[in-house]
């Protein structure tokens, strides 16, 4: 299946490359479809035909079209082994390293963890999904709404990426952003904390549902750079650590629109 091999070689795609895997996502979807649907009109002999979506989703009620497309996509999920890197929380870390080593977005420079360790102030860890994600964006626009409250409870925000300078810096410059900013390209903090990537909770019908009301609703939708290389179906999440780096609050997205809300960060240490 060539959809497995472009995510598989390429974790990495950029905005024209995640376009075209979409669309390819669509058409596997179709031939999925079609090998469970009789009198299907959509090609399923050739697995590079154009496909006929109209004649694949003739006849599919919206509830079993749900069933069907989240079924898809947890095929491809085990197909790509993805759920096999996401953690439980018996395994998840409990305290992170000073020695973690990371990149400042701003300035390329090196540094570690231990440069915010040690001073009296809790750390909330907002590992971002890609630099286009839009929710990710709305959710530091929620934090920063309500700096008061977290100032009030000692706790400073830092965001961590797995993207890289250059496109770490057309966000700061897009979203103006004043929080500090690192890059973990290696994803050993994702990994840490049990951070995988999903097709299915990415690309699930009812968040498919969610971002077509936003596109009825005209929300703009960010765009990266085109040379910049993103993984769209990574996930992000939430975590408290005290000055020591011992985990006060866990928080795994399941999905692109869950996020904890600053009333649960604040109570849930």
């Amino acid at each position: 299946m060539s959809l497995l091999y472009s995510y598989t070689d390429s974790t990495l795609s950029s905005a024209t490359h995640r376009d075209k895997l979409l669309a390819s996502v669509l058409c596997f979807y179709c031939q999925f479809v079609c090998s469970k649907e009789k009198g299907c009109r959509g090609p399923v002999e050739k697995k590079h035909s154009p496909c006929n979506s109209a004649g694949c989703f003739a006849g599919l009620s919206g509830i079993r079209m749900q069933v069907q497309w989240d079924a898809f996509l947890q095929h491809l999920d085990d197909e790509l082994q993805l759920a096999a890197q996401t953690l439980d929380d018996t395994e998840q870390i409990k305290c992170i390293s000073p020695d973690t080593s990371l990149i400042d977005a701003r300035t390329g420079e090196k540094v570690t963890l231990e440069k915010y360790f040690g001073r009296g102030q809790k750390i909330l860890l907002v590992l971002i999904r890609q630099f286009s994600c839009l929710l990710c964006r709305l959710h530091l626009k929620e934090l920063e709404k309500h700096q008061r409250s977290l100032d009030s409870h000692s706790i400073q925000v830092l965001v961590i990426s797995f993207g890289c300078q250059e496109g770490a810096s057309h966000w700061l410059k897009e979203t103006g952003c004043q929080y500090d900013m690192l890059l973990d390209s290696d994803r050993k903090m994702y990994t840490a904390f049990g951070l995988g990537a999903s097709l299915k909770k990415v690309l699930s019908f009812s968040n498919m549902l969610l971002y077509a009301e936003y596109v009825v609703d005209n929300m703009e939708f960010p765009r990266g750079l085109p040379s910049i290389q993103d993984d769209m179906f990574q996930l992000g999440g939430d975590f408290v650590v005290d000055e020591h780096g011992r985990v006060l609050f866990s928080y795994c997205c399941q999905s692109p629109i869950d996020r904890p809300s600053v009333e649960e960060i604040l109570s849930g240490q």
